[in-house]
């Protein structure tokens, strides 16, 4: 009778535990900082106003993050949602790791977000994520440099040749020139793109070799951008005032030394196109599991952590770049010229593609940058080159 009985209560702590287990939700991020404390105060709310339905959060370093979100869904081991950048959503899709959201969001909610940052969450037509935030380079100014900010390449080019003294280390405008993701903006602005209108890779259109020849031209020997330059260094030039501008995204703002006056503005117009240079755009979502346990009661703390109330505490608090419509028209964002300049940034940018397919893009770019920029190599051999082995990647994958 004993055993028997240690059996029964064993079994019923068992069903216990496994109710608790239904009736709350489990979410990862890698937040850090201000952003971190943000979220936790929001789920501390979450949980005062739902007692029995608590939302868990889990950190996860970021580095790790994609890895381990895709060894433990499978395996019903992961969380029920997931805070993580868009550009991973291609990858989940196909392994049926995040579930589409359509039978759950309706059009009132939809209408929430800036439109190109809820495209980014999308994928071939299905909705898989609420956008949260977003992110893009724009330019960043010394005000006391640079009192207006250039609105056209060329006013960028005639400004920069009365700031930059290359002897002195002094250069108009710091960015780094042999990156993809930093010299997306000129791609798109003289109408380039790594992908055509049908997905088929296309590194050697017109836009694309013009936009090397011009990004080659500012980071030449008579340019106004230092060839090479890593990330610290970016910071280094913009506090000591020997680098008037840098094209850099929100992360740099806690970079700035404390006194120096600075602005944001959108980048400007590619003179030659009449473009708008068009940097990448990375929207950080929420996304569902496809093993969520309850995927309505998960789907309603998606409601509630990308309603408007909470952007707008996020953005005021952790001053993060919010992708809810209606926060960008409360008198305290407004006043922020900051954010409000990357939310007039996100109208000229463009989704960075959630496609498996972009991640074998990343190297072979930067290899041909680097080849063009440092070695002197020619843009359409170097580019033509990258192209290759990026195919050759895509078919070894059998894509």
């Amino acid at each position: 009778m004993r055993r028997g009985g240690a059996v029964v209560i064993l079994l019923l702590l068992a069903t216990l535990l496994g109710c608790a287990q239904e009736r709350s939700i489990t979410l990862w991020h890698s937040y850090r900082a201000q952003e971190r404390a943000a979220l936790e105060a929001m789920a501390a709310e979450w949980n005062v106003r739902h007692p029995d339905q608590r939302l868990e959060l889990l950190a996860v370093p970021n580095d790790t993050f994609p890895d381990k979100i895709t060894a433990a869904v499978p395996r019903g081991h992961g969380p029920d949602l997931i805070i993580h950048a868009h550009d991973r959503l291609g990858d989940w899709i196909e392994t049926g790791i995040v579930e589409p959201l359509e039978f759950f969001a309706d059009e009132k909610l939809c209408d929430r977000f800036i439109g190109p940052v809820l495209q980014a969450m999308t994928f071939r037509g299905s909705l898989y994520g609420l956008p949260l935030a977003f992110k893009s380079t724009a330019l960043f100014y010394n005000r006391t440099l640079v009192p207006k900010p250039p609105e056209t390449t060329d006013e960028l080019v005639a400004l920069g040749r009365t700031l930059t003294d290359r002897k002195a280390g002094k250069f108009a405008l710091v960015y780094r020139p042999a990156r993809l993701y930093d010299h997306a903006p000129w791609l798109h602005g003289f109408g380039g793109a790594i992908f055509d209108d049908g997905g088929k890779l296309d590194l050697l259109g017109p836009g694309a070799l013009e936009a090397v020849a011009f990004a080659k031209s500012l980071a030449g020997p008579d340019g106004i951008v230092p060839a090479e330059v890593e990330g610290h260094l970016l910071a280094a030039l913009f506090n000591d005032g020997r680098g008037a501008m840098v094209i850099s995204g929100p992360w740099f703002i806690g970079e700035i030394k404390p006194g120096v006056a600075y602005g944001v503005a959108p980048l400007p117009v590619v003179s030659a196109t009449g473009k708008r240079a068009a940097p990448f755009l990375g929207v950080e979502g929420l996304m569902m599991s496809s093993r969520a346990r309850n995927k309505a009661q998960a789907f309603e703390v998606m409601r509630f952590l990308t309603s408007d109330e909470l952007a707008l505490r996020r953005a005021v608090e952790a001053r993060q770049v919010v992708a809810n419509v209606a926060v960008y028209r409360d008198p305290a964002v407004r006043k922020d010229p900051v954010i409000m300049a990357f939310r007039d940034q996100a109208e000229h940018a463009r989704p960075m593609a959630a496609t498996p397919e972009m991640r074998m893009v990343w190297t072979p770019y930067d290899l041909a940058l680097q080849a063009i920029m440092a070695q002197g190599a020619e843009p359409r051999a170097a580019l033509g080159e990258a192209q290759k082995q990026i195919l050759a990647y895509l078919k070894g994958a059998g894509r």
